[in-house]
């Protein structure tokens, strides 16, 4: 059975050790980066995270997501038994950029997910509810566990590029397929609350979007848009 490891960022918000401790089973490996004195930023996070383990799959969820489902990790165990599945994760949606998305100028809103399902709470707020397992065109980062090996391929999470707090789960989703791997939904009960993140975003956060967004068009033309039927 294959190694995983739990990888928490956090500046230790009001309920971030009920979130924290609500994913740990005996199995999983934690590693929780400590960003409430020195804030490394989103990206920095996540590759400490990776080098710290050698676990065969790694999982990076939120610290503001709770988990509602006892046993969550063998429904993700499970469908990393495909060896064609490369990403499982908690929100995705079955399609990922516009049809005409390189037919027609650039527009940011061009990358945009549709068809967004998801098993937390509020399911219905953001998309449809989904309780069952799907491959999806792309995740949400607020959950997403990767087999080790496709981020070592990459050399791990681009932490010289605009990505960063915007854009690194359509980057990961795209580097799943570029690789040649499928992404599955698992619809394992949890919970975001949304918007209390390891790292807010900065004033310049439009910048960022903006630069983040078209790194990734220009970036991944050979990949987007990608379609589930």
């Amino acid at each position: 059975m294959p190694s995983l490891a739990l990888v928490v960022a956090t500046c230790k918000w009001e309920q971030w050790r009920e979130c924290w401790e609500s994913w740990q089973t005996p199995e999983i490996e934690p590693w929780l980066i400590d960003n409430s004195e020195d804030n490394i930023g989103v990206l920095p996070s996540l590759q400490l995270g990776f080098a710290c383990t050698k676990a065969d799959l790694v999982a990076f969820i939120h610290d503001d997501v709770i988990c509602r489902e006892p046993g969550w990790d063998k429904r993700v165990l499970k469908a990393f038994e495909d060896p064609k599945v490369g990403l499982v994760g908690f929100g995705g949606a079955v399609s990922h950029g516009a049809p005409d998305i390189y037919e027609t100028p650039y527009d940011f809103r061009q990358l945009g997910r549709s068809g967004y399902m998801s098993n937390v709470d509020d399911a219905e707020v953001h998309g449809v509810r989904f309780s069952g397992e799907r491959n999806v065109a792309v995740l949400d980062g607020f959950a997403m566990i990767v087999r080790r090996e496709l981020l070592d391929a990459v050399g791990g999470w681009p932490t010289e590029t605009p990505v960063g707090y915007i854009g690194y789960d359509y980057w990961l989703s795209c580097i799943v397929h570029e690789l040649g791997y499928a992404i599955k939904f698992v619809g394992v009960r949890c919970h975001h609350f949304g918007g209390r993140a390891a790292v807010k975003a900065a004033p310049e956060f439009r910048g960022d979007y903006d630069a983040a967004h078209e790194y990734i068009y220009k970036r991944f033309r050979h990949v987007l848009p990608w379609t589930c039927a």
